[in-house]
């Protein structure tokens, strides 16, 4: 082999799991999960006109927040989901196919009288 074919071999490398200091946590990710929960919805009234532009928002400000973690290589998918609080049960179900090593999810729920919450981060080891 060229001495330029080895180097370029050199040069390269794939890193196929995440660092252990770098790997998603879900108990952190889930604290600023909660967090975002308590400080946006605390004072939120429901009204169906409102409730999609205060899932957007909430789904960026906990994108923001997780991304502040600086875990490098991770891609995050947020899903919020807001309904009215009428005494009905509501299940909220994911199905995923995963590195189970490297990927991971955190979620939790807000309940008021009027209103409930639920927010999912999905993060996704970027091979």
């Amino acid at each position: 082999m060229s001495d330029i074919a080895s180097k370029k071999l050199n040069n390269t490398s794939f890193q196929i799991q995440p660092d252990l200091d770098h790997k998603f946590r879900t108990k952190v990710v889930q604290d600023v999960i909660h967090g975002c929960l308590v400080e946006e919805l605390c004072d939120y009234v429901y009204s169906t006109e409102t409730a999609n532009k205060k899932a957007a928002s909430l789904a960026e400000i906990v994108r923001n927040k997780i991304s502040d973690l600086n875990l490098p290589q991770y891609r995050y998918v947020v899903h919020v989901v807001i309904g009215e609080q009428r005494g009905e049960g509501v299940k909220v179900a994911a199905r995923c196919l995963w590195d189970s090593d490297a990927d991971g999810h955190a979620f939790d729920n807000f309940i008021s009288e009027t209103f409930f919450c639920n927010i999912t981060v999905f993060g996704l080891y970027y091979y």
